[in-house]
C-alpha cells in the first residue's frame, strides 16, 4: 500500500479498546469514545509536524513534539525521544490501524 500524507493527517485519538493483536487502533478527535484515565493522541499536520500526547505522571497530559513521514507503507515518527516506525495497517477517514516496527 503506498500512501500519501493527505491520508494520514489530522488528528487521531486511540481507541487502546479497539486494539487486537499487536495492532492499535486510533480514532479521529471528534470521534465519541467512553470514558478512559487517559489516552494518547497524534496530531499530524499537513506541513510534516506533528504534536504527540499522552498521559504522564499523576495522569497529567503531556506534550511531545516532532515531525512525521511516510516511506511506503510506514508511518516514522521523530520525536525528542527518538524515532518511531509504524506500519499502516489500514487508514480510513473513520480509522487509523498502526502496528509497531522499530
Amino acid at each position: 500500500m503506498a500512501l500519501g500524507r493527505d491520508a494520514l493527517a489530522g488528528s487521531w485519538i486511540h481507541a487502546h479498546e479497539e486494539d487486537r493483536g499487536g495492532e492499535r487502533v486510533y480514532r479521529p478527535s471528534a470521534y465519541e469514545l467512553p470514558p478512559s484515565r487517559g489516552r494518547d493522541a497524534l496530531e499530524l499536520h499537513a506541513d510534516g509536524t506533528l504534536v504527540g500526547r499522552g498521559p504522564g505522571p499523576a495522569d497529567a497530559p503531556e506534550e511531545d513534539g516532532g515531525t512525521w513521514e511516510v516511506r511506503g507503507d510506514t508511518l516514522v515518527l521523530h520525536l525528542a525521544g527518538g524515532e518511531r516506525v509504524l506500519e499502516v495497517v489500514s487508514v480510513d477517514p473513520e480509522r487509523l490501524v498502526l502496528r509497531l516496527v522499530a
